[in-house]
């Protein structure tokens, strides 16, 4: 059980950066990511789910995920963010090529470059992501990323288990067929990879510079093993987090 005498707002606090990094993972975008938040803590100020209840619950993970996930998928409808083609279009029109230290976005700092590797990582992936259904995305995020287990999983979402598998299912299949013959972090041989990419995605403005540098690791961006299992893979992704002052004014609603 939660601490009873625990505040609304420090009990949010506590959830906050799982909630943050879900949402991103669902949109693929910060500020939307943050809006989805807000939206979440302006219903739990609205008392349509009391500060006793969140004491009384059982796992407060579970009930603000759930309340989160379906809260996303209801808004974002069914249809994907993008295609598969249109990403292969963005990254993929064109060969690789060495990274320009003059570019835009580089401006001649190579103490950049890792940063922005980094961040065309976690943002293509991301993209991967967002090529599919609302509904088949969020399976994949609650099951092989945050690790519920489907039967839990439709729960949260207040569908059949059933169901939820064959959106499961698809959602790994469409992944993996994807990223196999394509994705240097699933095998070094294959043609895409971010080094040679960079430029072409700095110039389509599909990546620019993260807002901060808090969620950018010290290692490598390419320095795990190759990653058949697409479930892993993901999972070795940074997760975005909000800065301090992000996460005092978003607690401010609260307030």
């Amino acid at each position: 059980m939660v601490n009873e005498t625990a505040s609304l707002r420090s009990l949010f606090a506590q959830a906050l950066p799982e909630l943050y990094a879900f949402a991103y993972q669902v949109c693929g975008d910060r500020e939307d990511a943050r809006r989805f938040v807000v939206d979440l803590a302006e219903r739990l100020k609205a008392q349509e789910i009391e500060p006793a209840a969140l004491r009384e619950h059982d796992s407060l993970r579970e009930l603000l995920i759930g309340m989160l996930a379906r809260s996303m998928e209801e808004s974002l409808g069914r249809k994907a963010d993008q295609s598969f083609q249109i990403l292969d279009n963005i990254l993929r029109s064109d060969i690789t090529r060495p990274i320009d230290f003059d570019a835009e976005g580089i401006d001649g700092d190579p103490d950049r470059i890792p940063i922005l590797l980094w961040e065309l990582k976690r943002t293509c992936l991301t993209a991967v992501l967002g090529c599919l259904p609302p509904s088949v995305r969020l399976s994949f995020i609650l099951t092989d990323l945050l690790g519920y287990s489907p039967g839990d999983a439709a729960g949260l979402l207040n569908i059949r288990e059933s169901a939820y598998r064959v959106r499961l299912t698809r959602a790994r299949k469409r992944v993996e067929d994807y990223l196999t013959p394509r994705c240097q972090h699933v095998d070094r041989n294959n043609p895409c990879n971010c080094e040679g990419r960079l430029g072409i995605a700095l110039d389509a403005k599909f990546v620019v510079a993260p807002p901060h540098t808090l969620d950018i690791p010290e290692r490598e961006f390419d320095s795990d093993p190759d990653f058949r299992d697409m479930a892993m893979l993901y999972r070795r992704l940074p997760r975005v987090v909000m800065t301090d002052e992000e996460r005092a004014e978003l607690l401010a609603v609260l307030d």
